[in-house]
């Protein structure tokens, strides 16, 4: 408040200043005013708004430097084994990072090359499939048109990462059926329940001939008994 004294022995201007940007009305001292380029070495503006600008400008610097931050995160992907940053890489909320574990990338060319086969194939496109999980090693035995959609399935409800470890091309709904029963059987004194195995040196010999795509001896240890008998009979014929 100015009193008729202030008034008296100076002008308006010498012991109060408006603020620029609030308009308020305050004492022209360094406690009010921060330092600026006016004549009396004192900014335009209190020293509110200025902490505000300061605020405001701070803003944009501090989003810049978490985005950066966050470039800086890298994860090397399951998939093509390139290390990449986490902008490479899907939401996930499977994963202790939030991301997916193969980039996207390689999610797509792996859509893209299901969608053709699916194509190729049509019904003939069944296959049995091996899924482990990497707690306790168990493998889950099955069928299904496309063995990625399952693990995609199974993975949305469990906490542990699961892994593709093979896949096996049967054709028709039928004939991958038969191979899951026929594996199922021959594993049965090591079903834990729900599909899932223990792997046991038979079965992980099994799946290793599925990935290098060694039918033949995968048949073998499938039907050990009728392959035999086919054998001797032909060498008969």
């Amino acid at each position: 408040m100015r009193s008729a004294i202030q008034e008296e022995l100076f002008g308006p201007e010498q012991y109060t200043r408006l603020c620029s940007m609030c308009r308020g009305e305050f004492p022209r001292s360094p406690e009010f005013f921060p330092p600026g380029r006016c004549q009396d070495r004192l900014a335009s503006f209190c020293r509110k708004c200025s902490n505000v600008r300061a605020q405001v400008r701070q803003a944009p610097n501090e989003t810049e430097r978490r985005l950066s931050q966050m470039n800086l995160l890298e994860k090397s992907c399951e998939g093509c084994g390139t290390i990449k940053s986490l902008r490479e890489f899907y939401m996930s909320s499977h994963s202790h990072d939030g991301k997916t574990s193969t980039c996207k990338n390689c999610i797509d060319a792996k859509s893209s090359e299901r969608k053709m086969r699916q194509q190729r194939l049509g019904d003939l496109a069944w296959a049995v499939y091996f899924i482990q999980d990497s707690r306790n090693n168990r493998v889950k035995i099955g069928s299904c048109d496309d063995p990625y959609v399952a693990l995609e399935t199974l993975q949305k409800g469990s906490s542990e990462t699961l892994h593709l470890l093979a896949s096996h091309e049967a054709g028709q709904k039928e004939s991958a059926e038969n191979i899951e029963s026929t594996l199922h059987s021959l594993f049965q004194t090591h079903y834990t329940g729900h599909g899932w195995f223990e792997m046991v040196p038979s079965l992980e010999q099994y799946i290793s001939l599925i990935q290098q795509e060694d039918y033949d001896k995968a048949e073998i240890l499938l039907h050990p008994m009728e392959t035999t008998q086919n054998k001797v009979a032909s060498k008969k014929a």
